[in-house]
């Protein structure tokens, strides 16, 4: 659940700024890279983060199921 919230709501917020604020999107940051490049990217790293975080716990981390404890 709440890696569909965290991306959506990056994805969503990623998309309200491309439509409403291309100006803002379209500011020169550092030489040719612009804030929606830079937010682009932060959503991506964002994107991977929570990926990672959910296939780490979905796994049935060893930590999750005790220690010691045999898997049968």
């Amino acid at each position: 659940m709440s890696f569909a919230l965290v991306n959506g709501s990056a994805f969503a917020v990623h998309v309200l700024l491309a439509c409403f604020a291309a100006e803002l999107t379209a500011t020169r940051v550092w030489g040719e890279t612009s804030f929606g490049v830079l937010a682009l990217l932060f959503q991506g790293s964002l994107l991977v983060w929570t990926a990672a975080r959910y296939d780490r716990h979905a796994d049935g981390h060893p930590a999750s199921k005790g220690e010691g404890e045999e898997i049968r």
